[in-house]
């Protein structure tokens, strides 16, 4: 059996790809309710998501298309409105994120040399993001960036660097470091990648059959129906107070309700508490290196944090740890890019098959838009 120990997006994406590939899953939640306190919105409103391909390709893979699921409970997937920024000079800025568009409304709103700067922000963006998809997102970082990677990324460059390249537009890039609580002179430029893909892959709503938004939360209890269709457990009230190695192999983990041996272990909790449970050294050292930032997940103190960050298993055999505190980032997309990293990882430990989308080595390609 496999253990998650807390309901994250992490988490409920590992334990509907394992439960599919034939794994028995157990998901041990301290709250009353499956993934309690998991935020899917991208941006304040709590209706956009970004990326919806990690969710579609999520559904798929465990078992049955989002399309058919949506469909099911009145729902569908469709543009939201451009959002809008209240600039410091009062004007409003309605950016779409076509890349025509965006020409279009900036050249008429700053003219055409700032819609220019700003495309060519994003192009170069669009390289970035490509690096930041295999550092934790489709393959795990191995906690070291290569040259290359170093030279795609400028760790160096700030986000507060960033904003300045396009001085008029400065206020787009800087609500990125307002959304993720992080102080912009300290959080590295590459988190501005954001805006690539936001214009790549664009921003969407779900609506109902009245054409009225809904939060974009609800895809949470799909994915937990999605587990309950696959037989995954998923127990509630139950506390987990220690991870530790049982004899003869595997691990026991102690619950408010009792003992639990589990084979394997995926964490989705932060490393804090992750820390507390198994008591290893390893784990300690992760989280006194970490700070807490007010949106949640790592405070980024420089571009350096990103050693910091827990590896896909950074101590025991046989314990992942997957979440908002992982390489791949806090969104939601990102959380459940991780959950997938994950499932694969636990599988081949488990049963020596590889069931990644390739067995190729990693090749940065595009993803579809929807």
């Amino acid at each position: 059996m496999i253990a998650i120990v807390g309901s994250g997006l992490a988490g409920l994406a590992a334990a509907a790809r394992l439960a599919r590939a034939g794994h028995e899953v157990v998901v041990l939640e301290r709250e009353p309710v499956p993934g309690a306190g998991v935020t899917v919105s991208a941006e304040p409103g709590g209706t956009v998501i970004c990326l919806p391909a990690a969710w579609r390709d999520l559904f798929r893979k465990s078992g049955r298309g989002l399309d058919a699921e949506l469909a099911r409970a009145g729902l569908d997937l469709v543009p939201a409105p451009p959002r809008e920024y209240h600039l410091a000079d009062g004007t409003v800025l309605a950016l779409p994120t076509d890349r025509g568009e965006q020409w279009a409304v900036l050249g008429a709103t700053f003219g055409e040399a700032t819609a220019a700067a700003w495309r060519d922000l994003l192009d170069q963006l669009d390289d970035t993001w490509l690096v930041l998809r295999h550092l934790g997102l489709e393959a795990e970082f191995t906690g070291r960036l290569d040259a290359g990677d170093r030279a795609a990324l400028r760790p160096r460059r700030s986000l507060a660097a960033v904003a300045a390249l396009v001085p008029e537009l400065s206020e787009v890039v800087l609500d990125i470091a307002a959304r993720l609580g992080q102080e912009p002179r300290r959080l590295p430029g590459w988190h501005a990648a954001r805006l690539a893909v936001e214009r790549t892959f664009g921003r969407w709503q779900l609506v109902g059959t009245d054409g009225e938004a809904r939060p974009a939360d609800v895809l949470v209890p799909l994915l937990v129906d999605r587990l309950a269709a696959r037989g995954v457990q998923v127990r509630t009230e139950t506390e987990v107070y220690s991870i530790r190695p049982a004899e003869g192999g595997g691990h026991e983990l102690r619950t408010a309700a009792g003992t639990v041996r589990a084979e394997a272990v995926i964490s989705t909790i932060d490393p804090f508490s992750h820390a507390d449970l198994t008591r290893e050294r390893v784990d300690g050292r992760v989280a006194r290196q970490l700070r807490r930032a007010p949106a949640g997940g790592p405070r980024w103190l420089s571009w350096r944090t990103l050693y910091d960050l827990p590896l896909l298993q950074p101590a025991r055999p046989g314990v992942l740890v997957a979440s908002a505190w992982s390489p791949g980032g806090p969104d939601a997309w990102a959380q459940l890019l991780t959950g997938a990293l994950a499932a694969y990882r636990m599988h081949e430990e488990l049963t020596g098959e590889d069931m990644r989308p390739t067995n190729k080595e990693y090749r940065p390609g595009p993803l579809p838009r929807r």
